[in-house]
């Protein structure tokens, strides 16, 4: 009789591990398919394999010498956008709440002006629409072509460790319930 108890204690030991591993399974799939889901939201493309973003390093309209690796360890929207494009325009708004909203959590914006000497316009945008987040100028473009930018505005999303995690073509509200849940995703 006691072998017999020590075996079914046995047995309902394996029983539980099995099922927790089981119920972990499940909830890490679930948490999987919730990310993607919060991700479709916003549109955003992921990657099939995560590779470190290209690093570069940038000027802003004053002078100030910035790289991609000074947000090392921080959650990054990097935006790319010009001042003749009409959606970029419009999006700047929602992306400097979001900055204000996010910022204090390890999250960071960086937008990148493809725009050709026009250093006095972009600056004028910063000032117009109250831009604290760091905007740099990429009259090269150079730092366009590496990360393949074809249309404007392009953002991508960038992970605490250095990794892209997706992108997204065309104009966003950046401060809407659907990109913060995504951003806090990013973030945690």
């Amino acid at each position: 009789m006691h072998v017999r108890k020590k075996f079914m204690k046995l047995i309902l030991k394996n029983i539980f591990i099995f099922m927790s591993f089981l119920m972990l399974l499940i909830l890490t799939g679930n948490i999987a398919v919730a990310q993607q889901n919060i991700f479709a939201k916003m549109g955003a493309v992921l990657p099939n394999n995560e590779k470190p973003a290209p690093d570069f390093n940038l000027l802003t309209p004053n002078g100030k010498s910035i790289s991609l690796s000074d947000f090392k360890g921080r959650t990054v929207l990097l935006n790319f956008w010009a001042t003749w494009c009409i959606p970029c325009k419009k999006e700047l708004p929602s992306m400097q709440r979001l900055y204000e909203d996010l910022k204090l959590d390890g999250f960071e914006i960086v937008a990148i002006s493809i725009d050709r000497d026009k250093k006095e316009r972009v600056h004028q945008y910063i000032e117009e629409y109250s831009l604290t987040f760091p905007v740099l100028l990429d009259p090269s473009q150079k730092v366009r072509k590496d990360y393949f930018i074809l249309g404007l505005p392009t953002s991508y999303l960038i992970g605490k460790d250095g990794k892209l995690k997706g992108f997204i073509s065309g104009a966003r509200e950046w401060d809407s319930v659907a990109a913060k849940q995504m951003f806090h995703t990013l973030i945690q």
